[in-house]
């Protein structure tokens, strides 16, 4: 897992394994529900690039609280 340096709200997740793939993404939503009331409230999105990448991101269109889904491959 990394982050964007321009962007504290993106994390990026690459995973190698798929038996790493929920902690991995766990890890990252845990990250940024710890920041969303410190960013106004936003709500997360996780959204799939690929077999292997994802991202994981702070966004003002979706409620706090909330964690949407989204393929895009």
């Amino acid at each position: 897992m990394y982050t964007n340096a321009s962007n504290e709200d993106l994390l990026h997740v690459r995973v190698q394994k798929r038996s790493q793939l929920e902690e991995q993404l766990d890890n990252a939503v845990n990250i940024l529900a710890e920041r969303a009331p410190l960013c106004g409230g936003k709500g997360i999105l996780v959204a799939r690039h690929s077999a292997r990448d994802f991202t994981v991101q702070l966004r003002p269109d979706i409620p706090y609280g909330t964690i949407q889904e989204r393929q895009e491959w």
